[in-house]
């Protein structure tokens, strides 16, 4: 059932009353006469313009006048607003600052609109029209960017679930993951796009990607939801970027690496900040984490392992030995990432390590 208001406004005779009176030229202007101190807000580069670290300078707009645990506001009221009396609750759930914050969130969200960018008219599509793949290479790309796509509609939901129950005292977070959810549709889009250019087809899903991101989906809270989708997914994507980047042949290919690698890279400095800054609050938090992130690592497995993403690889790598090079590089800096966000030295528990040891035979 909706959400009825208190009372029906249109028959409210108290309201019709005032609004009678101001019709009529008889202003209160309460409203004015209580109100934050004055601040100026004025960019500090005005090449950039106004961002959200110039308005967040004065500390009563700023995030350090959030307390850990937000027990004064729940309506929709701005921080930094006065609050009227009987504001109604939006039912924020998520109403503890460490569960959310990371002090780069403002500039993530700044830099995600300045390197904004349209896969329809970015990346040069016409140039794969001369690419010189072979038949199996063609289809390996178009079953990785199918994998791809898969991945980053999946990315788009994970921040729709938790963003509406953060309280609205952290809005920097909220802009930054509305930011993040319209980044993965536009990878998303790129990446069926190039599985559909010119003559060819969708690849074939997989059962163990799916199982893996149904696992970072269903993370039971948001700072678990954090550190799998920012940390370990993103850490995928990355690398994966960088070496589609390096085994391309034309220039389309390598703006779309260059892309993947670039839009993966704000979501991992985020969730690097934020779990390092939530372990610093509660540190009790790090076995859960750690904990989490054995079944997350174990998905990842999976899908390292398919057929659908090793083999494709391996065709598109020109090789096995370039892809177990990749697979070592994508895990470490996996578990370095891991280790600078408080979480410890992963390599000791994690099963990406059993794994790795096996491919390097």
């Amino acid at each position: 059932m909706a959400y009825i208001a208190p009372k029906d406004y249109a028959q409210d005779p108290e309201l019709l009353l005032k609004v009678m009176k101001v019709m009529g030229g008889d202003l209160d202007l309460s409203w004015m006469k209580d109100h934050p101190h004055p601040f100026e807000a004025k960019p500090s580069e005005p090449a950039r313009g106004l961002t959200l670290d110039d308005i967040n300078r004065d500390p009563a707009y700023g995030p350090e006048s959030i307390p850990e645990l937000v027990r004064h506001n729940f309506s929709m009221a701005p921080r930094g607003a006065v609050l009227s009396d009987d504001l109604p609750t939006l039912g924020y759930k998520i109403n503890r600052k460490s569960d959310v914050w990371a002090d780069n969130g403002p500039a993530l969200f700044e830099e995600s609109k300045a390197r904004r960018w349209a896969p329809a008219g970015t990346i040069p599509w016409s140039e794969l029209d001369a690419a010189g793949y072979g038949k199996d290479e063609d289809r390996a790309i178009r079953q990785l960017s199918t994998s791809l796509t898969s991945v980053f509609l999946v990315a788009t939901d994970i921040p729709s679930r938790w963003v509406w129950l953060m309280n609205q005292e952290f809005h920097e977070i909220k802009y930054l993951l509305c930011a993040q959810m319209f980044g993965a549709a536009r990878l998303a889009e790129a990446f069926r796009k190039r599985a559909l250019y010119g003559e060819g087809s969708l690849g074939t899903d997989s059962t163990e990607l799916g199982e893996f991101l149904k696992i970072v989906r269903e993370s039971d809270t948001y700072p678990l939801a954090s550190a799998a989708t920012n940390l370990t997914l993103y850490s995928l994507t990355q690398a994966l970027g960088r070496h589609l980047e390096f085994v391309s042949n034309n220039p389309a290919d390598t703006a779309l690496g260059n892309r993947l690698a670039e839009d993966s890279s704000r979501p991992i400095a985020y969730g690097i900040q934020h779990v390092r800054s939530m372990i610093d609050s509660r540190g009790s938090f790090r076995v859960e984490l750690n904990e989490h992130l054995d079944t997350v690592d174990n998905g990842l497995v999976g899908l390292l392992g398919s057929r659908e993403f090793i083999e494709a690889l391996i065709l598109v790598s020109g090789g096995f030995e370039t892809v177990a090079i990749f697979y070592r590089r994508i895990i470490e800096d996996y578990f370095g990432r891991c280790e600078s966000a408080g979480l410890g030295k992963r390599n000791q528990r994690s099963p990406l390590s059993g794994f790795l040891a096996l491919i390097e035979g």
